[in-house]
């Protein structure tokens, strides 16, 4: 019963091309599906699979925290030390503390959050030396350990620790101490030189799948710089319910939130009613989750390598499929044929107060829609038309589950939009221009 429910949420969404990437979910500690969906590489028709390889974002965190805890455990370090105890080149270093760069509760700002890092530095090639010093001389945010704010600059000097204390780099730390004693041989730190076979290629999209911005791999190590498999970090997953890498005392605190609901390296919180360990990662055309309902024995892991895929969205749509069993399901994706196109076409607003405006247009008697997702980055999605009357035409999108219902009045004008986002939220529309 429960592997029919997910299989036909599964065919629903991959029938309409809203799935891409590889996605693994496991219950008691067995593997359940796993597969890979849409195109790890649209140039060359390569499929994705199970055992593709994706950039995992700030998933790495975990394995970063993971590394300081066994350093703690080996007592070449205590986590309860000023980072100026190895660091000691750093500004502020006596008064913030290995814990408060674990928690993101240092008050270092976020360098991925400065002015000049997406245009421009993101794309240049990089040092972890280089790097610190580009946010060390910042003034910090809060007094360390007063509150949450997550800070990529934290797990930076996490990963210089990581190297000082073992005399290894990062990436030869994480193979020889977590990947090697576990079996995990697909996954590893991407510097952005090296080739890795099978590994995705990343894209976003605008009217079909293109490149997103460029980013050097050659810096973010231990804050967002791994690549892996669903099938490895299910290894992972079951590694971290055991004393394998870390004992259980040990293993605890690292799990314990400290400030709101982030712990060390993972956050902590409620997703659907019960306990979730969680972290999600998000890096240049690359979007991944990673569920683990440890109380339930089951995760729920999606690697996905098209940015606009609402990852985080559908794999908790999938945990609510192994629960409850009932979710709304996509519209087939199967159009019909429509005429007077034009009068859809024009700038409508969503009546919220936020003053978003949504584009229709036209292009090759195709109607598309350009709307804004997360940080305001603009995506254009064809509109495909599903069904028809005197009342309303409703209209579904390419690539994500989103619907757009033109409601018309007596005189036949359209009198307004009704709007649902990939999130299931109605929005009402307003046509403020033609076009």
């Amino acid at each position: 019963m429960l592997l029919e429910r997910i299989s036909k949420w599964m065919e629903a969404y991959d029938q309409n091309g809203y799935l891409n990437g590889s996605i693994l979910i496991a219950c008691n500690e067995k593997i359940i599906m796993s597969k890979g969906f849409g195109i790890a590489n649209w140039e060359h028709k390569v499929p994705n699979t199970s055992t593709t390889k994706f950039p995992i974002g700030s998933i790495t965190k975990g394995f970063t925290a993971m590394s300081i805890f066994q350093l703690h455990e080996k007592k070449n370090l205590n986590i309860n030390d000023f980072v100026g105890k190895y660091l000691p080149y750093y500004p502020n270093g006596d008064r913030i503390s290995i814990f408060h760069c674990l928690t993101n509760t240092s008050g270092i700002p976020n360098y991925t959050s400065f002015p000049d890092f997406w245009s421009h530095k993101m794309r240049l090639p990089s040092t972890l030396e280089k790097l610190i010093n580009s946010f060390k001389a910042s003034e910090l945010d809060f007094e360390p350990g007063s509150r949450f704010g997550y800070s990529n600059s934290g797990y930076a000097l996490l990963t210089a620790i990581i190297e000082t204390v073992s005399g290894m780099p990062y990436s030869s730390y994480i193979k020889d101490q977590i990947c090697l004693p576990l079996g995990m041989y697909n996954t590893g730190c991407d510097d952005g030189v090296k080739l890795v076979s099978d590994i995705a290629s990343g894209y976003s999209f605008y009217e079909e799948p293109i490149r997103p911005a460029y980013t050097d791999m050659s810096f973010p190590l231990g804050a967002y710089g791994l690549y892996s498999t669903t099938e490895d970090l299910f290894i992972w997953d079951k590694a971290l319910t055991t004393s394998r890498l870390l004992n259980n005392e040990l293993m605890d605190r690292m799990f314990t939130p400290y400030l709101g609901s982030y712990a060390c390296g993972w956050m902590v919180s409620e997703v659907w009613d019960r306990k979730c360990v969680n972290h999600f990662g998000d890096i240049s055309g690359y979007f991944c989750d990673f569920l683990r309902f440890v109380d339930e024995q089951v995760t729920v892991i999606f690697l996905s390598n098209m940015s606009v895929v609402p990852v985080t969205h559908l794999s908790r749509e999938i945990a609510k499929t192994i629960f409850e069993g009932n979710v709304s399901l996509p519209l087939p994706a199967e159009p019909i044929q429509l005429n007077n196109k034009d009068s859809k076409v024009g700038k409508y607003m969503i009546e919220n107060g936020t003053n978003k405006v949504l584009d229709v247009s036209l292009k090759n008697n195709e109607l598309y829609l350009t709307v804004p997702k997360m940080y305001d980055v603009l995506y254009k999605f064809k509109l495909v038309p599903v069904s028809h009357n005197s009342t309303k035409t409703t209209f579904i999108t390419e690539m994500i589950s989103e619907q757009l219902v033109f409601h018309y009045a007596a005189s036949r004008e359209i009198e307004y939009v009704e709007y649902t986002d990939y999130l299931g939220k109605r929005h009402t529309l307003y046509k403020i221009s033609p076009s």
